[in-house]
């Protein structure tokens, strides 16, 4: 058993029932993939709206969420059968059993995923961490692009982009109709939606913090894709309505010092752990041996 291994056994054997962590944990591992074009959709007439942050229904959001049937490429999902990705899903399975273990002493069910800077992983380790959950018997994700900025998800997902999350804060667009599923896994998706110039003020005004409350108990787990940390002050704002915080960092490239300011940002927020992208295996990053990474994947 790698050193890591033993840490985060040793730390989670001897965190309180309350415990909430100050430092983060190690959780490393690389990606792959490409993009697939997307369409967009049109939003629901405005009455036929229900009240915004109402708790909604798994089956009422069966039967009235869009199902467009998706293009995920087989090169941007690790459990495809492309036998280079093996590991990977391995590592993906392997964060998921660690996320598990963690709501154990704390309850934690909205993650919030985001990185430094830009390019370095952190759409793709949203991404197949929902596939990794969707995957399992009875269990069921939900991604939320919230980088209204530069979005990603539903072009790696093959997905309309619109209706969204956008549409959703800008009153354009109600609960049902931003949301999307894979007839074929529990996955669901809100894409980022229409372009919009006050993204800042759009997360801030409430509603994301009511949809978040309504929908939540709906899933098992809601994934939040959030913009880069220093590009914006987004990810902040968000952080407020989530359980955790998952930084991705681009293992031998991003600066040991903006990890740093990157990392303080959330010490507020229930910071759960760092996703070292990209490792080289068997390479010592900061005394500690990481999990292997495959592609050069930077969304």
């Amino acid at each position: 058993m790698s050193r890591i291994h033993e840490a985060l056994k040793k730390a989670e054997e001897q965190r309180p029932p309350a415990w909430k962590p100050a430092d983060p944990t190690p959780l490393g591992f690389g990606d792959d993939g490409i993009a697939v074009a997307a369409g967009a959709m049109q939003s629901p007439r405005r009455e036929e709206m229900p009240t915004a942050g109402r708790c909604l229904r798994l089956e009422e959001l069966r039967q009235r969420c869009i199902k467009p049937g998706w293009k995920l490429s087989p090169d941007y999902d690790v459990f495809s059968t492309k036998q280079s990705s093996a590991l990977c899903a391995e590592q993906f399975r392997t964060l998921r059993s660690r996320l598990y273990r963690l709501r154990e002493k704390s309850p934690i069910r909205t993650l919030l995923v985001t990185s430094t800077l830009p390019g370095e992983g952190k759409t793709f380790v949203a991404l197949n961490l929902a596939l990794a959950i969707a995957r399992q018997h009875e269990r069921r994700a939900l991604l939320i692009d919230a980088d209204l900025r530069a979005s990603r998800l539903h072009v790696r997902l093959g997905a309309p982009s619109a209706p969204g999350l956008s549409d959703y804060l800008g009153g354009r667009a109600d609960e049902f109709s931003i949301l999307q599923a894979d007839p074929k896994v529990e996955l669901f998706l809100v894409p980022a939606g229409r372009p919009v110039g006050n993204p800042s003020e759009l997360l801030a005004n409430g509603k994301l913090k009511g949809f978040l409350n309504g929908i939540n108990s709906v899933f098992d787990w809601v994934i939040v894709d959030a913009p880069p940390v220093l590009a914006v002050a987004d990810a902040g704002i968000i952080a407020q309505f989530c359980d955790g915080v998952i930084v991705v960092v681009r293992a031998g490239e991003t600066a040991h010092d903006l990890v740093k300011t990157t990392l303080q940002e959330f010490r507020g927020n229930n910071l759960l752990g760092v996703v070292l992208n990209g490792a080289n295996e068997g390479a010592d990053y900061g005394g500690h041996s990481y999990y292997a990474g495959f592609g050069m994947d930077t969304e």
